[in-house]
């Protein structure tokens, strides 16, 4: 077991003292003078590197994310932007599948920084709380030009940002809900012009004993050995020197403890798995008259221990990760030129690499050139790798963004992407295979959209089509001739689909209309033969709806907010059975109020409203319907 009190006391006593210590510094610094102002060029700085020309994305702010029904990065991009989310259940892993790819090819950022776990190329969204960042983007389709490998399906990066005209912001939020249901929250944020604190607390624990039904002329059953606890612990430090030079500090500190359930076809499960998480990163920003400069090193410590205690199995695994990164940006009128190096040092343990302690060394250059002019955006990026001394074929991208009309807008996007392979797909025992390739290959999507305002509406409409082909897909198998299960560069899928959405917004007076809708339209096929599994050429992948769509209704009347949220998914095949459509509701009403600096709501979430019996992993169940109840302080003291 990973003992974690001495841990946590000790990060709670560092985020005390460096609370105290900023607030100490702050009451006597002298404050800054306000008349020199900096360069606009820090607001564009992202959208550069995320090479978003020719893409869509969305982003959520702070000030949305306190109006949604969502936890964490799972529940966000599954409500609010329709990705397919493959769930174990309430608080289990969550991975998603973006564009009919596999849960590797979803880039998660922190502040920049790639998340994945180096073992198993992925990222747990259920360990992800969405109120641990002031904004979370996501980017769909390739991008591994500017981002490296796993870039493919799409990137999220979730960042955090100072605000220095905050003085002091407290934020406290309780809720209680259905099936032992409890979330504590809190965050404190305390600066002035020059200094900046903010210090993050949450603790969630849930026993999730819902019933179930087996089957049909069958009892219902409630679940066991499913309780989760998490806490979450964050600490944010900004150090604006002078109006050129800022330094940037940043603690993510996370522990769950997780039961894993029995599935239908079980009655007993003893399993549970521990995480420990611990990030840190350190970043220098330099401001000029044309140049942007950031500079990042961050270190990188997860543990992830599996326990069975029916088999007595203890599986424990750890890695550390060492990345260091610098990026250069030139403006020049309509002309933008980013270029940058990074580096990634990787060391992993595993009882599953037996003797073995595998170390992995990345570094890689990349460039981009964007022009925005009236009618024209475009963004030529490219990217070179070299991992253990092997180089990497070249990835480029050229992406456009033609203002055709008043209103109307068509992207496009050409790039080609790489996924490598995981320290298991490589060192994993038996089965691991040092000599696979990397996955590769080209993406192109193309989008028509239109943004029209006319007094009190606005309407947002886009068609996406996209097109992706992957070689060397790596899938563990049983070749011919031999008896166990091994990776290998076996396969070839191919990708493609429609992405229409919708979206209108009516405010009349003293009340404001929002719907907007979503349709995903996804054939992601096998396009080579095998065996061991039984996949034949243009098989859909397994976990992979041909169809899912998405809608939401919004009424914002005075201090009143009202949604209603509903999601379709398609029949998709699962490992050993289909899994049914079906579709889930969610209803949330929000009020709130203010007393001079005091602002607080109140909500009610009723989840699954129309008590849908589905699953989304075979035999693994999701609960019927259910509520959660909280209440929302915020106080602010600003200049």
């Amino acid at each position: 077991m990973i003992k974690t009190k001495p841990t946590l006391a000790l990060l709670i006593l560092l985020s005390a003292f460096f609370g105290i210590v900023s607030a100490n510094v702050i009451a006597q610094s002298a404050p800054v003078d306000t008349t020199v102002m900096l360069p606009s060029v820090e607001v564009n700085a992202h959208q550069t590197r995320q090479s978003v020309v020719g893409s869509m994305s969305s982003e959520w702010q702070t000030t949305l994310l306190q109006k949604l029904p969502t936890h964490n990065l799972a529940d966000l991009l599954q409500t609010q932007a329709g990705t397919y989310i493959k769930t174990y259940g309430l608080g289990s892993l969550a991975t998603s599948s973006v564009r009919g790819g596999s849960a590797g090819h979803t880039l998660v950022l922190w502040n920049g920084l790639p998340v994945q776990n180096p073992m198993l190329g992925l990222l747990d969204l259920a360990l992800l709380p969405v109120q641990s960042a002031e904004s979370i983007s996501f980017t769909k389709g390739g991008n591994g030009a500017m981002w490296g490998s796993g870039a493919i399906g799409g990137v999220i990066e979730m960042r955090n940002e100072a605000d220095f005209s905050q003085k002091l912001n407290v934020t406290s939020s309780t809720e209680f809900g259905s099936f032992g249901y409890f979330k504590q929250q809190l965050k404190l944020g305390l600066g002035n012009e020059k200094l900046q604190s903010v210090t993050r607390f949450s603790f969630l624990q849930a026993d999730n004993d819902f019933y179930y039904f087996l089957a049909d002329g069958l009892p219902e059953r409630q679940q066991t050995n499913a309780r989760i606890s998490q806490q979450f612990l964050s600490q944010d430090l900004y150090w604006k020197i002078n109006p050129r030079n800022q330094l940037d500090f940043h603690l993510w500190w996370e522990q769950s403890d997780r039961q894993i359930p029995p599935t239908k076809v079980q009655t007993r499960s003893e399993a549970h798995q521990d995480d420990l998480i611990t990030r840190l990163l350190l970043e220098y920003k330099y401001i000029g008259d044309a140049w942007l400069w950031r500079v990042k090193a961050g270190y990188f410590d997860e543990h992830i221990d599996y326990y069975d205690d029916l088999i007595l199995l203890e599986s424990p695994n750890h890695f550390q990760t060492i990345l260091g990164e610098i990026t250069g940006q030139w403006f020049h009128k309509k002309h933008e030129f980013l270029f940058g190096s990074t580096h990634t040092h990787t060391r992993a343990m595993s009882a599953g690499y037996r003797d073995q302690t595998p170390e992995e060394y990345k570094t890689a250059l990349f460039a981009s050139w964007k022009y925005t002019g009236g009618k024209w955006n475009t963004q030529i990026s490219i990217r070179q790798e070299m991992v253990d001394g092997t180089v990497v074929p070249t990835v480029p991208s050229f992406g456009f963004d033609w203002y055709f009309a008043p209103s109307l807008i068509l992207k496009g996007k050409v790039s080609r992407n790489y996924r490598l392979p995981t320290l298991n797909d490589r060192y994993w025992i038996p089965g691991g295979n040092p000599d696979l390739l990397p996955e590769s290959g080209w993406s192109e999507e193309l989008t028509i959209e239109q943004k029209s305002k006319e007094r009190a509406f606005q309407l947002n409409v886009s068609l996406t089509a996209f097109n992706r082909k992957i070689d060397n897909w790596i899938l563990w198998s049983i070749p011919e001739g031999q008896s166990y299960w091994s990776s290998n560069n076996i396969t070839r899928v191919w990708s493609r689909g429609l992405e229409p959405r919708l979206a209108v917004t009516y405010k009349p007076k003293n009340i404001a209309l929002h719907w907007r809708f979503g349709y995903d339209y996804i054939r992601s096929t096998n396009e080579v033969a095998v065996q061991h599994p039984n996949i034949a050429v243009g098989d859909q992948l397994i976990y992979t709806p041909v169809h899912q769509a998405f809608g939401a209704f919004t009424v914002d009347w005075k201090n009143l907010h009202v949604m209603y949220q509903h999601n379709f998914t398609g029949e998709t095949e699962g490992i050993n059975e289909t899994i049914d459509a079906y579709h889930v509701g969610n209803v949330r009403i929000q009020y709130s109020g203010t007393l001079s600096q005091l602002k607080g709501t109140m909500f009610l979430n009723i989840n699954n409203i129309w008590d849908a019996d589905y699953v989304v992993i075979e035999r693994r169940p999701m609960p019927g319907i259910y509520f959660q109840t909280g209440l929302n302080l915020f106080f602010n003291v600003n200049p």
